[in-house]
């Protein structure tokens, strides 16, 4: 079996090792070269340039909250999945990722990360899941690879949402771009996404003005609640207001002008004249509405999603910590080496879920819907939620049998009472009649 380098934790060694939270300002030297998965996450390291191009197997890689000033060079072109979140990476260049096109997962949350060069991530054929969550973009990355089903861009200081960005994206799945600067969506902006069935659209700067209507028109055909927390910011006489609690008219209110002029026009001019105007509005309402999206798209909030899941025996990375690790380590033997790497796609995700549930203890913490990833740093947070409805309503039940119960039993014990006190006053009245008798 490979060596365990000093400090690190290796529940399966050769395959999975943990690093973290060493105070390392350098890669450890003695980390097998057959190594799947690495997590160096929680350190000091600023470089790992071409450190890690040798280790020809390895899937996945955490270098999560270290120092890195820029995107790391020379990764091994094996790589599936990247952890990148919490640096200090300001720029992605257009030859970064050249090499990655295995990846289908890769997370840059919060950095400091202000421009994207255009085909930054061109040839990322792969590439599923993209978070960008808390950097300082101010618009979306071109180039954007057709694969992605997740992306979250929140957290930014995005103004526009570019059709030529976001058209291409036919796979998106959830689209994550609250907490910016957004002031409108832009006409069929999401007609185009076919796939799409998660957006978060809370926290930006809307204007709720004559732009806005191709948006408040999709929000209202996908009969969705999420659509309550867009809260307007312009003009001033609509500002903190709700967007659906608005009328079209209070939003665009030149929309009824063209009713305003045709019944001018129709009591003073000629049938023929007022045919023509009235014409005019009613092509206005039905060209209006064949541009709202005919997709029943359900909105809700979403964290971003990872696909990818590394099972070791019965525990998982995303809730054994390097602490958790060592004390494993000393308590119990382990076993030969078992990697098994499963992918899972949206479409199976309640079937993973329900899987997840059978398998571990239901605990109480909050779910992003997805499957949580092997080297995720924030592990607390990505448990299943268990359903506890029904347990709710077996109890309830239960309760109210016994309440029932319990109220017959009182009920028997009364009747009970009730003969035994008329019984006693028979006899006592008998009593002094046979007494008279036998004198």
């Amino acid at each position: 079996m490979s060596p365990c380098p000093p400090g690190c934790c290796c529940p399966r060694a050769g395959f999975l090792v943990l690093c973290e939270s060493l105070g390392l300002r350098s890669l450890p030297r003695s980390v097998p070269l057959s190594t799947s998965a690495l997590s160096v996450a929680r350190n000091q390291l600023c470089n790992v340039d071409h450190l890690l191009r040798r280790f020809s197997g390895l899937q996945e890689l955490s270098l999560s909250h270290n120092l890195l000033p820029r995107f790391p060079r020379g990764l091994p072109p094996s790589l599936e999945s990247l952890l990148l979140q919490e640096n200090r990476i300001t720029y992605i260049t257009s030859g970064a990722l050249r090499q990655l096109g295995n990846l289908t997962r890769l997370d840059l949350e919060d950095n400091r990360i202000r421009a994207i060069q255009p085909g930054a991530l061109e040839g990322l054929n792969k590439l599923q899941v993209l978070t960008l969550k808390g950097n300082k973009l101010t618009s979306l990355p071109l180039n954007l690879p057709p694969s992605l089903t997740h992306l979250d861009l929140s957290a930014n200081c995005i103004s526009v949402l570019e059709l030529p960005s976001l058209s291409p994206l036919v796979n998106l799945q959830v689209l994550n771009i609250n907490s910016n600067c957004l002031r409108s969506v832009p006409e069929s902006a999401f007609d185009r996404l076919p796939r799409l069935r998660s957006v978060d659209l809370a926290d930006n700067l809307w204007a709720c003005e004559c732009d806005i209507l191709y948006l408040y028109r999709w929000l209202l055909n996908g009969r969705t609640k999420m659509a309550t927390d867009l809260v307007c910011s312009e003009p001033v006489h609509l500002a903190h207001r709700l967007l659906l609690n608005l009328s079209v008219v209070a939003i665009c209110p030149r929309v009824l002008a063209p009713n305003e002029r045709t019944q001018q026009l129709h009591t003073n001019s000629s049938a023929s004249d007022g045919e023509r105007e009235t014409a005019k509005p009613n092509s206005f309402g039905s060209n209006f509405s064949q541009q709202v999206s005919k997709e029943n798209t359900s909105l809700t909030f979403l964290k971003d999603a990872p696909l990818t899941r590394v099972l070791l025996d019965h525990f998982s990375l995303e809730t054994l910590t390097y602490d958790e690790c060592v004390s494993l380590n000393k308590t119990q033997p382990v076993s030969p080496p078992l990697l098994k790497t499963t992918s899972s796609l949206p479409d199976e995700e309640q079937k993973y879920r329900d899987d997840i549930t059978a398998r571990y203890p239901p605990n109480n913490a909050t779910s992003a819907g997805e499957t949580p990833p092997l080297l995720s740093t924030n592990r607390d947070a990505l448990w299943p939620t268990p359903n506890t409805q029904k347990e709710d309503e077996d109890s309830a039940v239960i309760i109210a049998l016994l309440a029932v119960l319990c109220a017959l039993v009182s009920l028997v014990m009364l009747a009970v009472l009730l003969v035994l006190k008329k019984v006693l006053l028979q006899r006592r009245r008998v009593a002094p009649l046979d007494a008279g008798l036998g004198g």
